[in-house]
């Protein structure tokens, strides 16, 4: 059964949903958000498209198979990690950059926003991994 305005909200939903896990991801380091709760979030969007389109949609909205998410996120995560080590730091030290902007004249860009990334993508995909198998195996909206 199809449902016009569910259709819509679903679509206008995720939209919005993944401006605000954007956000919550690029403030997490200095501020309450991060990588962990923007990936949530985001999820609850793709969710509810799954929901109202099916999870066939859902894959082809992603474009890569939801493992394909787990292990890039894992490969970020990874970098971030290793970064420091080239740089003749500990693993997990913070290293930052400093990018020239037009509006603050400058920003600044660390491995921590690297790691959040990394679990930002991850979690997205481990959750629609689970999301996605339950509604295939109980042939939810097939």
């Amino acid at each position: 059964m199809r449902n016009l305005i569910l259709e819509k909200i679903a679509v206008l939903y995720l939209r919005a949903i993944l401006i605000v896990s954007v956000w919550l991801l690029l403030r997490g380091h200095n501020e309450p958000g991060g990588g962990f709760i923007a990936g949530i979030i985001a999820s609850t969007g793709f969710i509810l498209y799954a929901i109202v389109y099916g999870s066939t949609a859902v894959e082809k909205l992603l474009r890569y198979n939801t493992r394909n998410w787990i292990g890039s996120g894992l490969l970020i995560i990874l970098i971030a990690v290793v970064l420091p080590i080239i740089w003749g730091k500990p693993a997990m030290s913070s290293i930052w950059m400093t990018l020239p902007d037009s509006i603050s004249a400058y920003v600044h860009i660390g491995t921590p926003l690297l790691f959040d990334i990394g679990v930002y993508v991850s979690v997205i995909g481990i959750i629609l991994s689970i999301i996605i198998t339950i509604m295939d195996v109980l042939k939810w909206n097939s």
